[in-house]
């Protein structure tokens, strides 16, 4: 995302598009503009072809990495993989820079995309499986890329550009802390040869489009390329369908694994970790956002700036919301116990929990069993237990609960996470079991949204095993 002000002040009169189209071969009266965002996107027309004009300031991107980005797309052209063609200038150039009284630009010119555009209510479930072909088709390709340029940044480079936004932002201490998490986790994470390397970043509908006649897609935009792991990839482009949540998107979602899978290999353990590259994304498209709305001078802007500025603040906001402080497990000491004996949960659901947690202490301190306290930074807001079934090594999760007080924040995906992190860590385990009343959905819905499958039920209770 551009700055707010680079936008106002690109778009005013479309003077620079004006100026910057007079390097490139084009027909006067056809230049158009179709977007701004990233980048300015005007469309023109040269000898009855269309072609579109790419430009963005010199603050917003650099032309070493636009040319990296050339680089790497006229690779993946030369190996068959559909993409657009960039357009040398009259000059023989991929780019040209335009000085202004505001700064440079830097511009290019693409070819227009084969195919068509396919909105996610109308793919087919075929298109869904192509979809995935075409994106792991993308990272085979990328595997095998030696760049000649300077490379492209990598999540480390996003990850310091995001804590350098957050520090001109000192009130935000939410995302701090999650990028705190965030960058611990990544850190710890594996990065080898098969589940990273140059990736799209933005695979989704708007920047591919459908060819019939070979049963692929084509892509553009590779402006935000980096080196990641492929499954972030993956989330970037199963976003929109991943926020939906019914049946049917998630019938699309395991099309589009399918596919992908057909062309390369995805472990399960990537497919779990999804909704932590979804916080990454999210993070890193908050800290843009942020960056966008800096040192805007709203005495000079126009209704649309002004509206568009709105906008962007509610979505900074609903990203926000979705922050989740960090949780530490801690061990119940002398300090702690009695904090513990006072967390409950609401009176409705003491139907489904309905133990008090000073019964879970006292069976724990005699059956061998380890309870835990659940904290939310430095506040204490829930509570665990857990033991090792003695027969087969399995580990049970006996008890799960936040403090009605704490409730509807994100807790207890983020605290049953934690857990399962630390029983993984600590044993070595390789089966994670939990049970529950039937008639908690709530805990059904989450336990079954981080990987835990039902293995049997009775009257009152379901047995749910997470293979870890």
């Amino acid at each position: 995302m551009m700055t707010l002000m680079n936008m106002v002040r690109g778009t005013e009169n479309d003077l620079p598009a004006k100026e910057m189209i007079k390097y490139w071969n084009h027909e006067p009266g056809t230049l158009k503009l179709v977007r701004a965002s990233s980048n300015f996107i005007y469309t023109f027309q040269w000898n009855s072809k269309h072609y579109y004009l790419r430009f963005t300031h010199e603050e917003d991107n650099s032309a070493e990495n636009i040319q990296a980005e050339l680089d790497f797309m006229m690779y993946l052209l030369e190996q068959g993989y559909e993409t657009v063609a960039p357009v040398r200038s009259m000059q023989g150039k991929w780019i040209e820079t335009l000085l202004t009284g505001n700064g440079r630009y830097h511009g290019v010119v693409f070819e227009q995309a084969q195919g068509e555009y396919v909105p996610l209510e109308e793919m087919s479930e075929l298109q869904f499986q192509h979809w995935g072909q075409t994106l792991a088709r993308l990272h085979n390709l990328s595997e095998t890329y030696a760049p000649s340029t300077p490379a492209r940044k990598s999540w480390v480079d996003s990850l310091q550009f995001i804590l350098s936004v957050l520090r001109r932002h000192p009130e935000e201490h939410k995302a701090l802390k999650e990028y705190e998490r965030i960058e611990a986790w990544l850190s710890e994470l594996s990065f080898g040869v098969g589940h990273t390397g140059l990736i799209h970043f933005d695979f989704e509908t708007d920047n591919i489009f459908y060819m019939k006649e070979t049963s692929r897609y084509s892509s553009i935009d590779f402006d935000d390329s980096m080196y990641h792991w492929f499954a972030m990839d993956i989330t970037s482009a199963l976003r929109d369908l991943s926020k939906q949540n019914d049946d049917e998107s998630k019938k699309n979602i395991d099309l589009f694994i399918s596919g992908y899978r057909s062309v390369k290999r995805l472990d399960d353990e990537y497919i779990k970790l999804l909704p932590e590259f979804q916080r990454f994304s999210d993070l890193y498209g908050f800290a843009r956002l942020l960056r966008s709305l800096e040192n805007l001078d709203v005495s000079i802007c126009p209704e649309w700036a002004l509206q568009l500025k709105a906008k962007l603040d509610a979505i900074c906001d609903r990203i926000r919301d979705g922050f989740h402080p960090h949780i530490a497990l801690k061990t119940i000491t002398e300090n702690n116990w009695y904090a513990c004996t006072q967390l409950e949960v609401s009176n409705e659901q003491k139907t489904v929990f309905p133990v008090p947690v000073v019964y879970w202490l006292a069976e724990s301190a005699y059956c061998g069993m380890t309870p835990l306290a659940l904290y939310a930074d430095e506040e204490l807001v829930g509570f665990s237990v857990y033991a090792v079934d003695p027969e087969d090594g399995s580990y049970w999760i006996m008890a799960f609960m936040i403090d009605q007080k704490y409730q509807n924040r994100g807790f207890g995906r983020t605290g049953m996470d934690a857990l399962i992190r630390t029983i993984k860590a600590e044993h070595h385990c390789d089966k994670i079991v939990i049970g529950h009343r039937i008639e908690n959905e709530r805990a059904s819905n989450l336990y079954t949204s981080l990987g835990f499958v039902e293995m049997s039920r009775d009257e009152v209770e379901v047995i749910r095993e997470l293979i870890v």
